[in-house]
């Protein structure tokens, strides 16, 4: 278990790292920054529904476990 003071450390560098990559992706040229996003859409989406595939499993498992 990370104590508060290290898990507020490691959001802020994450911040950091998110503001900077905002930055070198504003200085991209129009066409391939568009493109960028569009994959970077797609990747967060196919996560995301990944992610709450494994949830629903999780959720039914947890379900079973109470009715069994």
């Amino acid at each position: 278990m990370v104590d508060k003071k290290t898990q507020e450390e490691i959001l802020r560098g994450m911040d950091e790292a998110a503001k900077e990559a905002q930055q070198d992706f504003m200085t991209l040229p129009g066409e391939t920054r568009k493109l960028a996003a569009a994959w970077v859409r797609k990747w967060y989406l196919k996560a995301g529904y990944k992610r709450l595939g494994r949830f629903l499993v999780s959720y039914a498992k947890e379900l079973e476990k109470g009715q069994g």
